[in-house]
């Protein structure tokens, strides 16, 4: 049976070369994402399974999951809006639907300038979709006394988006 006996020399060379020249990370530390948002475990709950992607290949994955979840409460709310016969909640939902069709834009915009690479507009439209969000709860405030079947579905738009705006900002270098 044949040896393969490295030189110390040529041992602490590749040693100090890989040390000067390392390798390209390919994957990014969920949990550098997940601290920095609401609901670091539901963070976690979203990426997790993605551990190993790129920055880039997190944000692609949660601009669709964000698009998955605005595309289905939009529908909801469309579909709740002609059944509905309190005026107040046809209010909320009227209102709701605009915000949702604002995000859903703006999610699909944020497609294009990933690929694009145009961090600092797709964390603007990070921002957008948050703020879509938090302006469909607040009108949740119009109807106080009646249960909003959409307030779970718009709950989770926000912590989605929450982890859309973390991504967007780490890759557009904001801090």
């Amino acid at each position: 049976m044949a040896s393969f006996l490295i030189p110390p020399s040529s041992l602490i060379f590749l040693l100090f070369s890989t040390s000067l020249f390392p390798l390209p990370i390919t994957s990014y530390p969920l949990d550098n994402i997940c601290k920095q948002t609401k609901n670091p475990n539901f963070c976690f709950d979203v990426l997790g399974p993605y551990s190993s992607a790129s920055l880039q290949d997190l944000a692609r994955i949660v601009i669709n999951t964000n698009l998955a979840s605005a595309t289905s409460t939009s529908s909801k709310i469309e579909s709740l809006l002609p059944t509905t016969t309190d005026p107040n909640l046809k209010v909320v939902y009227s209102l709701c639907s605009n915000y949702y069709s604002a995000a859903i834009s703006a999610l699909n915009a944020a497609e294009d300038k990933l690929k694009s690479g145009e961090y600092g507009d797709l964390n603007s439209a990070a921002s957008t979709v948050s703020r879509d969000a938090a302006a469909c709860q607040q009108t949740f405030s119009i109807a106080p006394s009646q249960p909003i079947p959409i307030a779970a579905d718009n709950n989770e738009l926000d912590l989605l988006s929450n982890i859309f705006v973390v991504v967007s900002r780490i890759l557009s270098g904001s801090k």
